[in-house]
């Protein structure tokens, strides 16, 4: 009487790659039963999952190891147990157990007793292989952002990209640029990706979340997570074409949409770790403004107190820098605005598509980049020197005015080197803005006339804006300014104002007899220079100024003093001061 034998294995429940491990056969026979043989096997098989018609050439299995051990030969067990141990190493390079959505990897022990002329008995175990425990690794602390496309941005730290089961992911999360829009929620999750790359198929599924409600939340401010990673939980791998990934997804929603980051992280087997979260990079507004501070020093920009900005005076030019985060832009923004005011009726931007005309440097690239107006082609061409082109022409995006340029980059606002590599043109655009604002040339109509202006300006201890022909000093303790007036190049006239300090209250009244007989002595002096252009308008009397329009400029701004006394007269007897004079 022959029966199948009842077949008990005793395997280890966790091998690693490149162990050792011994696997227990028992085998209970309640009569004596002739074998063949009985064999042990150690069995590690890839399969792939077919989901359609197409993928049929790349699903089933094969074996990527298989091992086998005959116990017992050719014979007869005795009614009875007989035991049996079988020892086998796994390679080292071996893949770690897996079951996925596209493909698995599967490791089992199976026993196997041949019985002629009868069903043979079997039996088989799973044995989930890990790789081998390695020591911890020396990682990086991490920090990274999303990208700045739209001016709105994540960024993340971690204390390192490389975790074990049962440690804790401890992070942080801070976020900038969202233009008003309120945060809502923060979402991180833990997402594993596998991966078959012959049928370029991946499957991903989110293991791990941790959700933080953002609405009291600023930007700039650290928002702290932590997920707890499963002692379970598989570590990443690639072997062959299949590979099990692992991201670190973060979400942030708000009123207007969505931002999102994701950062690969991988998992290892190692002993878990504590502390983590301490090792960790601080983000947020203490490092930004900690970066753009180290940063600015380079170049004597010191940092704002309440905000995001570099300020500061480079070569007389005042200096602003910003994160860039108007309309779509993203990255650096500058503004570098000028000692004083070039008045060309400068105006220098992007040229639009197809769009002709301006002025021509002589500069094909810069024409090309570049529209240029002004009001006199000559004044424009020496403002627009060789240096202030090129530095102009560093930048993605640059306008000049007469009061300043405004020149942008997509340069990373939070990255210390783009940072650094804005700042060095930003700077050579103010070196560039200083030299060509000291040497603009005068209107070429008054080209003539310079050294009779400039004599003025320090006899009166003034300054004079070569570029418009303007001038402002002090006369007997009071200021004023003598303003040349153009009709598109050519000047036409000449704005002389009296300064009020302090205003006159009242100064729309009805004059009085004596303002009367005094505002007629001002008309008379300035019909001497020339006339009065509009006449019915004569002496124009405002409670900060006097002033009156020449009917054509002044070719020696001194002979202004004639107009300017009896102004003077004019502003005491509105005050009520009472002084002997000419015009009492």
């Amino acid at each position: 009487m022959r029966s199948r034998p009842v077949i008990t294995l005793r395997v280890p429940r966790v091998v690693h790659a490149g162990d050792t491990f011994d696997v227990g056969i028992s085998l209970d026979c309640a009569a004596a039963t002739p074998i063949d043989f009985v064999r042990v096997t150690l069995e590690f098989t890839l399969a792939v999952q077919s989901n359609t018609d197409e993928d049929r050439n790349f699903s089933g299995s094969r074996d990527l190891l298989a091992l086998s051990v005959d116990v017992a030969g050719k014979g007869r067990l005795g009614a009875g147990i007989h035991r049996y141990r079988v020892s086998f190493t796994l390679p080292g390079d071996v893949p770690p157990s897996h079951a996925g959505a596209i493909a698995s990897l599967c490791c089992k022990v199976g026993a196997l007793v041949s019985i002629p002329w009868w069903i043979d008995a079997a039996e088989s175990k799973e044995i989930l292989v890990r790789p081998s425990i390695a020591e911890a690794p020396r990682d990086e602390p991490f920090t990274g952002a999303s990208g700045p496309e739209s001016g709105a941005f994540l960024e993340v730290s971690l204390p390192g990209r490389t975790f074990a089961p049962g440690e804790i992911l401890a992070g942080a999360v801070a976020f900038r640029g969202l233009a008003g829009s309120r945060p809502i929620a923060l979402d991180v999750a833990l997402v594993s990706v596998e991966r078959h790359r012959a049928r370029d198929r991946s499957s991903q599924r989110r293991r791990l979340s941790f959700i933080q409600d953002l609405t009291t939340i600023a930007e700039g401010q650290e928002v702290p997570f932590h997920i707890a990673l499963p002692r379970g939980l598989a570590p990443s791998f690639s072997f062959g074409d299949v590979s099990l990934e692992y991201v670190l997804e973060m979400a942030l929603k708000h009123m207007e949409g969505r931002l999102l980051h994701r950062v690969p992280v991988f998992v290892d087997m190692f002993e878990p770790r504590a502390g983590l979260e301490g090792q960790r990079p601080r983000i947020g507004a203490d490092r930004w403004r900690a970066l753009w501070s180290r940063v600015g020093q380079r170049i004597d920009l010191s940092l704002a107190e309440r905000e995001l900005a570099l300020r500061g005076v480079c070569a007389g030019c005042a200096v602003e820098v910003v994160p860039a985060e108007r309309e779509s832009w993203g990255g650096l923004g500058a503004t570098v605005r000028f000692a004083e005011p070039w008045g060309l009726r400068l105006d220098v931007r992007p040229r639009a598509l197809l769009e002709l005309g301006g002025v021509a440097t002589g500069d094909s690239g810069f024409d090309r980049r570049f529209r240029v107006r002004g009001r006199e082609e000559a004044q424009v061409l020496a403002a627009l020197t060789p240096a202030l082109r090129r530095a102009l022409s560093a930048f993605g995006r640059a306008e000049v005015d007469d009061a300043e340029a405004r020149v942008w980059s997509a340069a990373g606002a939070l990255d210390e080197p783009e940072l650094a590599a804005f700042l060095a043109p930003v700077d050579a655009l103010a070196r560039a803005l200083a030299e060509a604002g000291a040497a603009l040339p005068p209107p070429a109509a008054m080209a003539a006339w310079l050294p009779a202006w400039r004599r003025f300006a320090e006899e009166r201890d003034g300054v004079l804006r070569v570029g418009s022909m303007r001038l402002s000093g002090t006369f007997e303790g009071a200021g004023f300014e003598v303003e040349t007036l153009f009709k598109g190049a050519a000047p036409t006239g000449a704005r002389l104002a009296l300064r009020l300090d302090p205003p006159i209250a009242g100064a729309g009244r009805p004059r009085r007899a004596a303002e009367q007989r005094i505002a007629g002595a001002i008309l008379e002096q300035a019909a001497r220079l020339g006339g009065v252009a509009g006449a019915e308008e004569g002496v124009a009397v405002a409670p900060g100024e006097i002033a009156v329009v020449m009917a054509g400029p002044l070719a020696d701004p001194a002979a202004a003093r004639e107009v300017l006394r009896p102004m003077l007269a004019l502003a005491r007897e509105m005050r009520g001061e009472r002084r002997g004079g000419p015009y009492r």
